[in-house]
């Protein structure tokens, strides 16, 4: 490992990287880095991280042009929550230990480091403990810790392969069918290679998306009503009853996609963002924060409805998923009926709609991410009229 981590990407210095790129074996002893030019990536888009294409140049030896790095976040209040949910650690986490196993569309990792976390087991049995508590308070306390608790900065930082000349897909501009279609492909072939037993187990900052139900529910009440007031001003009458539905049943609902169904390895945040695509193929996954152990089809609702446009018909979103399900089976899983899974598709919007109340917690940063919003509440309200309110 070089001998320090950068706290920003204005830290990524000639030096810095050539260190780092020698200790990973992209670099060879012989070969140094003379400059370093940085450009900023995804302004509006990743909320977590900071990215910059770095475009390097070599005083001796060789290697590559050009690379990617990614920091956490110099937003404040984005920072500090992504530091209490350990977003950092667990993404270079799965670059390091998951992601290698997986055949996977990927970007090769360069160079990974973080300042660990060693207060993890301490944490989860807090989180645990804080379940026996009434909703009422968590909410209290869920508010407390938003607004006054300050979470410990841990640096990190990841190079990447540059995937130049794929591009990264735009969540604001939408896509067509067949890409869709062909990102439903990779996510089957994601979860089936970690189905059931294979479904990576609880550790440290890798844990199920279902360990604080109660609290993931005082979460919810708190921001219900401001984001019915901001980003989901224009949602249906029936979306809003389906809010008021998971007001009364959010508590059993979430524990029961999480121990009643089938478990797997999640992205998290699957969304055309995070997907490189080459002409109709999809290049790469990327953007593993929010990965974790859940039900798949909670990535195949949370994709679907940020991603489809509401001008898209239910015959149609079928076949999508049905082209999902067929690559599933295709890949391993025998014990999952269509229909089993059309049911906990429902319940992965439902999921879904729960979570997309969180961005009142986030900033948002310039126009784009305001319109990224925008068109992902716009296209899950239409999504969600299959729902039974």
């Amino acid at each position: 490992m070089a001998a320090t981590i950068p706290t920003g990407l204005d830290d990524i210095t000639p030096d810095w990287l050539s260190a780092a790129l020698r200790s990973s074996g992209v670099l060879g002893d012989d070969s140094t880095i003379a400059t370093v030019e940085s450009k900023v990536l995804g302004t509006g888009e990743g909320f977590a991280g900071d990215l910059a294409r770095l475009t390097v140049t070599y005083a001796s030896g060789s290697g590559p042009n050009t690379m990617v790095a990614k920091v956490p976040t110099s937003i404040d209040d984005n920072r500090n929550g992504s530091e209490m949910l350990g977003v950092y650690e667990r993404e270079i986490g799965m670059y390091r230990e998951y992601l290698p196993n997986l055949d996977l569309p990927l970007p090769q990792l360069y160079y990974a480091d973080v300042d660990p976390n060693p207060n993890w087991d301490k944490q989860i049995d807090g989180v645990k403990k804080a379940e026996r508590l009434p909703v009422w308070l968590l909410r209290f306390l869920s508010w407390l810790l938003r607004r006054f608790v300050k979470a410990e900065s841990r640096s990190s930082v990841l190079i990447l392969e540059d995937l130049a000349p794929a591009e990264i897909g735009d969540q604001v501009t939408g896509t067509s069918l067949e890409r869709i279609g062909a990102v439903l492909d990779v996510s089957a072939r994601l979860h089936a290679s970690t189905w059931g037993d294979a479904a990576p187990q609880p550790k440290g900052w890798m844990q199920s998306g279902g360990i604080a139900p109660k609290l993931s529910q005082a979460t919810f009440l708190g921001v219900r009503r401001a984001f019915l007031k901001g980003a989901g001003r224009n949602v249906s009458d029936h979306t809003r009853q389906l809010l008021g539905r998971l007001q009364k049943d959010g508590i059993k609902r979430g524990r029961r996609m999480h121990e009643s169904l089938p478990q797997c390895l999640i992205h998290g945040d699957l969304r055309l963002d995070n997907i490189f695509f080459q002409d109709d193929e999809v290049r790469a996954l990327i953007d593993w924060q929010l990965s974790r152990r859940g039900p798949a089809a909670i990535d195949v609702a949370y994709f679907i409805a940020g991603s489809v446009e509401p001008d898209v018909s239910e015959t149609e979103v079928e076949g999508l998923l049905r082209r999902y399900h067929d690559a599933l089976v295709a890949n391993g899983v025998a014990d999952y009926p269509f229909d089993r899974f059309m049911a906990d598709y429902d319940d992965g919007l439902l999921a879904t709609l729960g979570g997309v109340t969180l961005v009142e917690q986030l900033d948002m940063g310039d126009d784009r991410g305001l319109k990224l919003v925008d068109a992902m509440v716009s296209r899950l309200d239409a999504r969600l009229a299959r729902v039974p309110a």
